[in-house]
């Protein structure tokens, strides 16, 4: 690196990173198809409190998938938001996801951390949609399994998209010190703030149930199921209330806007218009199939019929009849998650009113913010 080129931050937080004294504590941002959400949280013992939270819509356009198509208004909203809760400079853990990300289970023989090591760069090779020398691997051990060898999490990211989202942070100001999948993160905070019900008197080791958890998002569906303390299974599928909004532009001749409005206002009734409605039928029917249909082939496949309660998060959970034609679908209880169930939240910065966005569409953010620096 050309120290000329250093700015003298960059030398104080290097000095501060070399003794200890920076602090482990990182900010969540997640990117999200439609929107950025940014989640502050601090730690006391094991409960954590939201500090602060902010959140920005994204035009029409500026991401599609995980690609970026349009980087200078990503930049432009990023800063926009950092700026409004003042994280400017601070320690961050980014969130990725789509076809460019992986994460998945794996029964490895076990060994010695170099033995494991070599075992998951030589599963990855198998499984990967993309070459392994072209992307950054981490792995986690959870611990022995039945067979006498290890279960292992491993999570895979394409490098480029990982250097593009990196790069677009740090031009608004951002130090990406952690970089997080978003099943890992939605699977971290359910297990904390479900901890009693997971590990039960009736269900000591957590392991004879598990959960469907579904965050439901602008173009797609992250669909995780977990179970023995870990998400032993994910998804993504290409379902999301984008897609309501696209057919109303579509069938009714409004744009974006008009549509993003029509899809949620209601009469005094709360009731939609009904060819509105009518539209958000027919979305719920496909992504109600495409749900039952990804259940089933897990459980053929693995053989397990454990899955005892879905929990749903994401801004399109909000749209009308989601809940009940889930329940309907996977014949199982389903609940919008909450995670101030087991967190708290600072009155001077999160008004009572924001919870409930908070709730349904920060949940990411939040188990992104849960994470620390390693000492």
């Amino acid at each position: 690196m050309d120290l000329k080129s250093l700015k003298p931050q960059d030398v104080v937080d290097g000095v501060k990173d070399l003794l200890g004294l920076s602090s482990n504590k990182v900010v969540g941002v997640d990117i999200g198809l439609s929107s950025i959400k940014v989640a502050e949280m601090s730690k006391s013992g094991d409960s954590y409190k939201l500090t602060n939270y902010a959140s920005i819509a994204l035009p029409e356009g500026v991401l599609i998938e995980d690609e970026v198509q349009k980087e200078d208004e990503l930049v432009e909203a990023m800063t926009t938001v950092f700026e409004e809760i003042g994280i400017k400079g601070k320690n961050i853990c980014l969130g990725l996801f789509g076809p460019n990300t992986v994460m998945r289970k794996l029964q490895l023989a076990g060994g010695d951390a170099d033995e494991i090591e070599d075992q998951v760069l030589w599963e990855a090779e198998q499984y990967l949609p993309f070459p392994v020398e072209e992307s950054n691997l981490d792995h986690y051990v959870v611990g022995e399994n039945s067979g006498g060898g290890v279960d292992v999490i491993v999570a895979g990211v394409r490098r480029d998209v990982l250097l593009t989202f990196k790069e677009i942070t740090e031009k608004a100001q951002g130090k990406v010190k952690i970089i997080d999948l978003t099943p890992l993160a939605i699977s971290n905070i359910f297990e904390h703030v479900m901890l009693d019900e997971i590990y039960s008197d009736e269900n000591e080791e957590g392991g004879d149930r598990s959960w469907l958890l579904l965050d439901v998002g602008a173009q797609k569906t992250e669909c995780i199921i977990y179970k023995d303390s870990m998400p032993i299974f994910t998804k993504e599928i290409p379902i999301g209330g984008s897609m309501v909004t696209e057919e109303i532009q579509r069938q009714l001749g409004v744009n974006f806007e008009e549509a993003e409005d029509l899809k949620v206002t209601t009469d005094e009734n709360g009731n939609l218009p009904e060819e509105v409605a009518q539209i958000v039928k027919e979305i719920n029917e496909s992504f109600f199939n495409e749900i039952k249909k990804t259940i089933d082939f897990y459980s053929s496949s693995t053989s397990d019929d454990s899955l005892v309660e879905c929990y749903v998060t994401g801004g399109s959970v909000q749209l009308p009849g989601i809940l009940e034609g889930l329940t309907d679908a996977l014949g199982i209880d389903v609940s919008v998650f909450n995670p101030f169930r087991a967190i708290d939240y600072d009155t001077k910065n999160i008004d009572e009113d924001e919870l409930n966005e908070i709730a349904y569409k920060g949940v990411v953010a939040l188990g992104l913010g849960m994470r620390e620096l390693s000492s």
